[in-house]
């Protein structure tokens, strides 16, 4: 009896350091609840007007807007950049000033309508955009984050796109583009960089069309997204060769965005809210979203604290407002009121 009850102390013994150790603190702080690395989340309304928050609950005005929205919002380190129209703007003072990039430079086609015509790859150090007066392609590109572009001239003799609207780049460090309007040969639609020097190469693919697909991925998978939604998406896990269909999307409705995180992937909908999947079938996740909510960008954010826990959310810009997730996308809150059209 009287080694069970030592075995039984030393137990609690064991118990009360381990919590103790996990809840060590430092100068009377508790690093269980100290963030060592916040995450900061911008967005824009359907006004223009462009907001920042750190916790996803207080958010400030950064730049006021002019009424019209904005097409696409990347940030590129320290720098933001957004398209209006057919305008790319930079700003190098977190957000205080917007100078545009010169007309003769970067002019954005109008008649895109998804926001991945312009694409920030800091592990080639380069932005991507769409440019309708660039050489070959409709493709220019920035080295120094946004602060000047230069025309992609590198694409192969085998072909050319006419019009490059959207880009992805995946786990593997390939880049693809994808034209709707096909290219300058007839050969492919889609084309693939597989580094930061290489020429862009057209790729033969079994993609249905000619329908208005933009591209997003998961790791490795490349994922082609009809906006009407007639088509739905698709996934390839063979860099672009075949793609095969996901189910359980809606036909019926516009696919305004695609997005993954966490392994799982996101589709947002006209007037139809969210749809998710960590597999290949989606199913509606709009707990806690308003009815016929239209969600226009997804992003996924985590808080890293002292003990190097993480905290995982996901936020939607959507027509009734901002809406978090603590749940990996299972249910929503919403945070913030209003008509919002990106979120970064």
């Amino acid at each position: 009896m009287k080694g069970k009850n030592l075995l039984g102390k030393l137990s609690l013994i064991a118990l009360f350091a381990i919590a103790s150790q996990s809840c060590k603190k430092e100068n009377g702080i508790d690093n269980n609840n100290v963030i060592k690395r916040p995450y900061v989340v911008y967005t824009a309304d359907a006004h223009g007007n462009i907001f920042k928050t750190n916790d996803g609950d207080n958010y400030n005005t950064i730049f006021p807007g002019d009424g019209l929205p904005l097409r696409s919002f990347i940030t590129s380190k320290a720098n933001i950049l957004f398209a209006k129209d057919d305008r790319l703007f930079v700003s190098e003072n977190g957000g205080q000033t917007f100078n545009p990039i010169a007309i003769d430079v970067v002019v954005v086609p109008k008649n895109i309508r998804y926001s991945n015509f312009l694409l920030d790859v800091p592990q080639l150090n380069r932005i991507y955009v769409t440019n309708s007066i660039a050489i070959t392609g409709k493709v220019s590109f920035s080295p120094e984050n946004g602060t000047y572009f230069d025309s992609d001239t590198s694409y192969t003799d085998q072909d050319t796109p006419y019009v490059a609207e959207s880009f992805t780049y995946l786990d593997n460090g390939n880049l693809f583009s994808f034209s709707k309007a096909g290219s300058k040969f007839g050969k492919s639609r889609l084309f693939i960089k597989m580094g930061k020097d290489k020429q862009w190469e057209p790729k033969v693919t079994d993609l249905p069309g000619p329908f208005d697909f933009y591209l997003s991925h998961k790791g490795n998978t490349l994922i082609a997204t009809d906006y009407d939604g007639t088509q739905g998406s698709y996934y390839s896990d063979d860099s672009g060769k075949t793609f095969k269909p996901f189910t359980g999307l809606p036909t019926t409705r516009k696919l305004l965005c695609t997005y993954s995180a966490n392994n799982i992937v996101l589709v947002g909908t006209e007037k139809g809210g969210l749809y998710i999947t960590s597999g290949t079938a989606f199913s509606s996740a709009n707990g806690g979203i308003d009815a016929n909510t239209s969600v226009y960008g997804i992003v996924a954010k985590d808080n890293l604290y002292k003990n190097n826990t993480t905290k995982k959310f996901f936020y939607l810009a959507t027509s009734t407002g901002i809406y978090r997730s603590e749940d990996m996308a299972k249910s929503w809150i919403k945070v913030k009121v209003g008509d919002y059209r990106l979120i970064n």
